[in-house]
């Protein structure tokens, strides 16, 4: 990909592709993909996980520790967003991400591990979704955001 690697300044992600695409800052700085967005903070973090390296099959057992911790301080940021808002739907999906994290623990050398930090991914998707939809808007589609990411496909996820 065209562009230089760069960080997201929503959640500190490491971008890669054409900085032009998001705008520019000052100076010729990258500008951001996820620039004047709704929720831009929690689509950012989502993304960032999403095409993390955890999800390689042959990914290390600490970039997998790393993403169950990242997923663990996005639901809190999720958690925060939902503070003051009456979204049953999104306060439900919350607690089955939370759910599916904490059985997600990487440390108990759980083969489903991996199925349940995709499962806590999913539900956090949702509820910003549900959050979006509050406002009238469209639900974030992580895909529209790829280039951005050093991934070239999303592995297993069709496995389940």
């Amino acid at each position: 990909m065209a562009g230089t690697d760069h960080l997201c300044p929503h959640c500190g992600a490491e971008l890669r592709g054409d900085p032009r695409k998001g705008g520019s800052r000052p100076f010729g700085a990258p500008g951001c993909p996820y620039d004047g967005l709704a929720y831009a903070s929690l689509r950012a973090g989502h993304d960032a996980i999403y095409f993390g390296p955890w999800r390689r099959i042959d990914a290390p057992p600490m970039e997998i520790r790393r993403a169950y911790h990242r997923i663990g301080r996005h639901l809190d940021a999720i958690g925060s967003a939902l503070a003051g808002h009456d979204l049953p739907a999104a306060a439900r999906d919350l607690d089955q991400a939370i759910e599916s994290h904490h059985a997600a623990d990487p440390r108990e050398e759980s083969r489903d591990a991996l199925r349940f930090m995709d499962n806590a991914l999913s539900y956090a998707h949702r509820a910003i979704d549900d959050l979006l939809h509050e406002k009238g808007l469209p639900p974030h589609q992580p895909m529209d955001f790829a280039e951005w990411y050093d991934v070239v496909e999303v592995p297993f996820r069709d496995e389940w």
